[in-house]
């Protein structure tokens, strides 16, 4: 087990986080964010003006019927509205309910009516989505952010008119039982779920970000990932967001992100695998930016190294392992992980206040850790977590909150549905998510690992292991998205094959199935989506 540190402060709101910010560097910038679609000037917010706009929206909105315990799903991109919505929901003590607008239609209309927001602030597409697919039919205060038709009940500008009437505002208290936020999975894994996290758990997140990731008083965070950038405000940190389509990252135009990286003088990137892919392969440097921050899936080492290669000597690339449930769970930097073996995806240590076991892989709800649940060492097993950081439970989930959550001498631990080992130093190595296992006739085989003893090929820019056929005789199918430039032949296969059944963990596989692209998440663009996959697999000759 990981060794827990001491517990994360008494909780505390986020905006409160931000009012003490505004009060210690009024003058600082809080934010910058592009003037508008296609702009290369960017808008500029200090603390204090976020500060007193925050107040003015909180007001707006209290008066425009949101209340405290309210749950408000908003549909804002990162722009000024953004951060100072933001704030004013948590000012308010609502419940922001956040839903990642690029998994679907059919999806974002699935969580809203999970959720059942009364109150739905978006900009005018949102509404105008709102209208036509029925998306949120209980929300009766409406708020329209942004430019553009009002298609929603006010203009934000309207609502921060009226509050700015009726200053000074005080918060109401947070009714018993409500969360601070409704965050919403990816649905990477399945549909999504409504993740209720407390002040608590916000107020942990942001005190280990800052111990983890920002080293002075005065950094300057460059967020390519909107809820990330939330906590940029709270920490006192200037955060940037460049000109990008936050919710396709991979398709970023790297030039955009060099850009806004020098110009700002950033010294913290945050950015998914697949983003850093693509940024790192437009070149450029960034010699201000010391620290590196990505997540949402395994980041490769040829990737980190080409990231590395933009940034000044002794600058590291940091990958934080978690979920929207729990993050962050463990951690490690570049210069530790480059020196390890090249097989495999280590994940680092648990951070400091978070313990990790690796419990018995099933899929029945467990209702307490006890240590007969602990797998032996070197063995994988299920990745299970307690700690401040931990969500308690999924919004109107009961069925999927008994799935996930259990106790653990006395405290609320969250199953993570992913599978790992330790080493003997205490490190986490990743093998893949339990829904990924492939069950064949010879036993389980994890993706991760499988997956890595071909992607070490130079030809291979990914892999995915995928299962062909009924649980317990699935035939084990190796699908290759290859370099570009790069062609699928006999010969290829060939070595590929070759590879694999010089590795006991790989040797069953004898079929190799070349596609020019991988579906993934649409949150970070890199997570492998191996169940459709596995459907196109079982389709080919």
């Amino acid at each position: 087990m990981g060794a827990a540190g001491d517990p994360v402060g008494e909780p505390e709101a986020l905006d409160a986080l931000l009012a003490t910010q505004a009060r210690a560097h009024p003058g600082r910038v809080a934010f910058a964010v592009p003037s508008g679609p296609g702009s290369r000037r960017f808008r500029t917010s200090t603390y204090a003006e976020l500060e007193a706009r925050v107040d003015r929206i909180a007001a707006g909105l209290r008066h425009a019927g949101v209340r405290a315990g309210m749950r408000t799903a908003m549909l804002v991109p990162p722009t000024a509205d953004f951060f100072a919505l933001s704030f004013a929901l948590f000012r308010l003590r609502a419940v922001p309910v956040l839903v990642d607008p690029g998994i679907g239609r059919d999806n974002v209309k699935g969580c809203l009516a999970q959720a059942a927001p009364e109150a739905f602030v978006g900009i005018a597409k949102a509404h105008l989505a709102r209208r036509l697919l029925g998306w949120a039919p209980d929300a009766h205060v409406l708020v329209t952010a942004g430019s553009g038709p009002a298609l929603g009940g006010r203009r934000l500008r309207r609502v921060e008119q009226d509050g700015a009437w009726r200053l000074p505002f005080v918060p109401e208290p947070r009714p018993d039982g409500s969360p601070a936020v409704i965050a919403f999975t990816s649905g990477s894994t399945g549909a999504p779920k409504g993740v209720e996290h407390g002040e608590s758990q916000l107020r942990a997140q942001a005190q280990l970000l800052r111990e983890l990731y920002f080293s002075g008083d005065a950094e300057v965070s460059l967020s390519t990932f909107p809820p990330f950038a939330l906590y940029g405000p709270s920490l006192g940190v200037t955060t940037v967001v460049p000109r990008m389509d936050a919710t396709r990252p991979a398709d970023v135009v790297p030039a955009r992100v060099v850009d806004a990286a020098n110009r700002f003088g950033a010294t913290v990137l945050f950015g998914s695998p697949a983003l850093l892919d693509t940024v790192s392969r437009g070149g450029g440097r960034m010699p201000t930016v010391r620290r590196v921050i990505s997540a949402g899936a395994p980041v490769p080492r040829r990737v980190q190294r080409r990231t590395l290669e933009m940034l000044p000597p002794g600058a590291e690339v940091f990958t934080p392992y978690g979920a929207t449930e729990a993050l962050p769970v463990a951690s490690i930097g570049s210069q530790e992980l480059l020196s390890l073996p090249e097989a495999g995806i280590c994940v680092g240590r648990p951070v400091p206040g978070v313990d990790v076991a690796l419990i018995r892989v099933t899929d029945e709800p467990i209702e307490r850790f006890s240590d007969d649940l602990l797998v032996g060492p070197g063995e994988v097993g299920e990745v299970l977590v307690r700690g401040p950081v931990v969500s308690p439970a999924y919004a109107d989930r009961p069925e999927a909150t008994a799935a996930a959550k259990l106790s653990w001498d006395g405290q609320p631990a969250h199953r993570m549905g992913d599978l790992a080992s330790w080493d003997d130093s205490g490190r986490l190595w990743f093998a893949g998510r339990k829904a990924h296992v492939v069950h064949t006739a010879d036993g389980p085989m994890h993706s991760v690992p499988c997956e890595e003893v071909f992607n070490l090929h130079p030809s291979v820019r990914r892999s995915a292991l995928v299962g062909v056929g009924p649980r317990g005789s699935a035939e084990p199918v190796l699908c290759v998205q290859l370099e570009r430039g790069v062609k699928g032949t006999p010969e290829l296969t060939a070595e590929l094959l070759a590879r694999g059944a010089a590795d006991p963990r790989t040797a069953p596989i004898r079929r190799v199935l070349y596609k020019a692209d991988f579906p993934v998440d649409v949150r970070h663009n890199s997570k492998i989506d191996r169940p459709a996959l596995g459907i196109w697999a079982g389709g080919q000759p």
